[in-house]
């Protein structure tokens, strides 16, 4: 559905297959993005954040997930949980309680190419992506209507 602004604009009501990472007006967009920031000196610019609980950060090939609230001392590796969901998803646990769940990530890792380490109560990890993208945010928070 389109409708005309004051000033030429227009809203336009996506399709879910137009929001997918690898459609053509996101890939366009992308490479807008990275030759606008080059231009004004800077290198790659990657999404990134800080949710309170985790803050994550990314390259071209690797997301960095840092967790607070990890157990530490003796044994503390035992007491930590992670799965990938095939790759789809991120679970974290700590003694049995859910620290961090994000039932969608925003594209898929290799569940094979993650790794995690531990480190004064905060858990880091390194989840390599399946497709070497920026991601313009951690989690997909898709709304059902």
């Amino acid at each position: 559905q389109l409708c005309e602004l004051s000033q030429g604009e227009a809203n336009v009501d996506f399709g879910l297959e137009e929001l997918a990472p690898d459609s053509a007006w996101a890939a366009a967009a992308r490479r807008e993005n990275g030759a606008a920031a080059a231009a004004h000196g800077g290198g790659d610019h990657f999404a990134g954040g800080d949710s309170g609980s985790y803050a994550w950060s990314q390259t071209e090939e690797e997301v960095e997930v840092c967790v607070r609230g990890a157990p530490s001392g003796r044994g503390a590796a035992k007491r930590v949980g992670v799965a990938y969901g095939r790759g789809r998803s991120l679970r974290v646990c700590f003694d049995g309680k859910v620290a961090v769940e994000l039932p969608e990530l925003f594209d898929a890792v290799v569940p094979d190419g993650c790794a995690w380490t531990l480190e004064s109560g905060v858990l880091a990890l390194t989840l390599e992506k399946a497709d070497a993208r920026p991601w313009a945010t951690l989690a997909l928070e898709l709304t059902k209507a």
